[in-house]
């Protein structure tokens, strides 16, 4: 291979070997590079939705701490390398390109998934960069997720949604169960999920010295949004901490009092103080320092205010659309484009309490649903809204151009909002 091009055709070809959801070939990958994930300390993030922005938050954290940290999230928005980063900066396509030279022979012979190769990738990128601690977000679950043969200093499990039931099972107790996969005896779990269901399994199945349930140790108050970002309180036995971030969804502050929890955890195992002043600065400079893009993210382009957000299943949507109206932000617009291997008529529910004219497309991803069945679906729900349909986000923006609408909602998939960002000429994220 000589181009990048040729790198990354065959990196994402390997997407189409299908899901290997067990850790056979994890183990191979890491046994012949010398177990690369030994190396550092970690904390490990699984959950539905806010394991993003949790793994961000804690990063930036211990970055404002002044240590060496790696952080390992999925998927991309424009490019891979956004996955893989050591104190904010991106894996270099160098890198990408030697260590699938080096590794062709292996990879061939083993035929792991594209994730499993992407996560050995990072697990050796770290151990290469000598991190002192790496943040790592599971991609799908937890219990038979690639990332799930470390072990970590501290564990997160944030809120839990229906998604991915192919693999992790058609009821919220059964994906729970997979996502306390990542429990390992000993090992503090810090839950952020506060359903009042899911709460006795968390319960029954980790150790009660090792759980953390963020609700009976956290109070958040004082949510207030203004043109620095939201404002907002945690309190735990110890402290009051005032906060700014520049997330601007209502259900950030959970995330943040998570990886409050977590690094708290994580330094006392290190022995190194918490230090709140360097936890504030991690909060409020985490997209400086995570490159974290992609909930409830605001750019005005060409006259227009887009809104970019990446929920891509029904509680994530609901989510927004709740912090959407605490915002006092009503799209004229929404854009809406899903996989079809998602729950997407519980999705389409959510994202249609928005009073707003839809465009319904379709992301340029093989998984990607006929933006006619998303239409056909909404018109049985809600038969009077306005509905468009678009082939894709090239045609999404023909007609935006003749909408006098200002703001413009685009959500439903990682997938979509690149898409966009790229039809828009946006080549890097801000």
């Amino acid at each position: 291979m000589k181009s990048i091009n040729q790198y990354f055709d065959f990196f994402y070809s390997l997407e189409r070997t299908g899901m290997k959801y067990d850790l056979t070939n994890i183990r191979k990958l890491c046994r012949a590079m010398g177990n690369p994930q030994n190396s550092f300390k970690s904390i490990h993030i699984a959950g539905t939705n806010g394991k993003g922005a949790t793994a961000s938050f804690a990063a930036s954290v211990l970055m404002e701490h002044g240590v060496k940290t790696g952080l390992f999230t999925s998927p991309h928005v424009l490019s891979f390398n956004e996955r893989i980063r050591v104190d904010g900066k991106q894996i270099p396509t160098a890198y990408v390109k030697r260590f699938l030279d080096e590794h062709s022979a292996l990879i061939k012979r083993i035929k792991p998934s594209f994730f499993e190769v992407n996560t050995a990738m990072a697990f050796r990128y770290f151990a290469d960069k000598k991190v002192e601690a790496a943040v790592i977000e599971c991609g799908l679950g937890g219990r038979l997720d690639s990332t799930n043969i470390i072990k970590p200093e501290v564990s997160v499990i944030t809120p839990i949604g229906m998604d991915h039931m192919q693999f992790l099972g058609n009821t919220i107790k059964k994906i729970a169960l997979e996502k306390i996969g990542i429990y390992k005896p000993g090992v503090k779990v810090i839950v952020s999920d506060s359903s009042k269901e899911l709460k006795p399994i968390f319960f029954r199945s980790i150790k009660k010295k090792d759980i953390v349930y963020l609700n009976d140790v956290i109070k958040i108050s004082s949510l207030q949004v203004n043109k620095g970002g939201l404002d907002f309180l945690l309190k735990d036995k110890h402290d009051t901490i005032k906060l700014n971030s520049p997330l601007l969804g209502s259900y950030q502050p959970v995330n943040a009092a998570a990886a409050y929890l977590a690094v708290n955890e994580f330094c006392r195992k290190m022995a190194l103080p918490l230090d709140l002043t360097a936890f504030k600065k991690g909060i409020q400079n985490v997209k400086k320092n995570s490159g974290y893009f992609g909930r409830l993210d605001i750019m005005t382009i060409k006259g227009k205010r887009f809104i970019f957000d990446v929920s891509h299943n029904a509680h994530g949507i609901s989510q927004t659309v709740k912090s959407l109206s605490k915002l006092g932000i009503k799209p004229g617009v929404v854009v809406f484009g899903i996989m079809g291997d998602k729950d997407y008529q519980s999705a389409l529910k959510e994202v249609l309490k928005l009073k707003s004219e839809f465009i319904f497309t379709k992301p340029e991803y093989t998984r990607a649903l006929d933006p006619c069945i998303l239409t056909a679906e909404a018109m049985k729900m809600k038969p009077t809204n306005k509905y468009m349909i678009t082939e894709n986000a090239k045609e999404v923006l023909n007609v935006l151009k003749l909408s006098k609408t200002k703001t413009v909602l685009i959500t439903g998939s990682f997938f979509l909002v690149s898409d966009m960002l790229k039809g828009l000429g946006i080549k890097r994220l801000p």
